[in-house]
């Protein structure tokens, strides 16, 4: 898997570096430190399988910075890793043609969750998203959380459908009500807000 690294803060760069080698196949990552830099590393080669990007870098602004890339690499995923908890800053970054948005201050294990889930197709949206009081694995049927289980391995409908003996029309069924009793708005948010529930749990 070719990764391109961006951010203009080394001590992250590098941190980004180490969680994607622990993705499920080999790595060649290539690092950058401004949106200047970052597209014309992007525009020297036409392989790459995913680009982490930093919202905010010297260079172009991240809507102009991120439409450019996209323009250039419209097939490769581009998952914006970013401090920032403004909605409008996910929603641009989306707009301009970012698969998914991460939040800076989620664990390691809960974003390398999230990058696999958006690899998978999954489109993420993911500043912070606190726990809702109201949240509970026990409001759960054990089908749904036989269901949940597997979407915390990071498996596809189709795949949780051939596990657990099910159509995929079922197990759609039994996300959108994995969703609602979380409280959550998309799969990775039902994913780390199941994570942060069994850690409460065990606490």
């Amino acid at each position: 898997m070719k990764i391109l690294i961006a951010d203009d803060h080394e001590l992250y760069r590098d941190a980004l570096s180490i969680l994607v080698q622990r993705l499920d196949e080999p790595t060649e990552i290539h690092l950058s430190s401004s949106y200047t830099e970052l597209l014309d590393q992007a525009e020297a080669s036409d392989n790459w399988d995913l680009m982490l990007v930093d919202l905010n870098m010297p260079g172009l602004s991240y809507y102009e910075g991120i439409a450019h890339l996209s323009a250039q690499h419209p097939n490769t995923p581009i998952i914006v890793v970013t401090s920032s908890s403004d909605p409008k800053d996910s929603q641009r970054a989306l707009k301009a043609g970012a698969l998914g948005f991460m939040s800076k201050a989620m664990t390691s294990d809960d974003m390398l969750n999230a990058i696999k889930l958006m690899l998978s197709n999954d489109i993420s949206i993911h500043p912070n998203h606190p726990t809702s009081p109201k949240s509970s694995l026990d409001d759960l049927t054990p089908r749904q959380q036989d269901v949940l289980s597997l979407l915390c391995n990071g498996e596809s409908n189709k795949r949780i459908a051939i596990n657990l003996d099910l159509s995929e029309h079922t197990v759609k069924l039994h996300v959108r009500a994995i969703l609602q009793a979380l409280n959550a708005e998309n799969r990775t948010q039902a994913v780390i807000i199941a994570k942060q529930l069994l850690s409460e749990e065990h606490a």
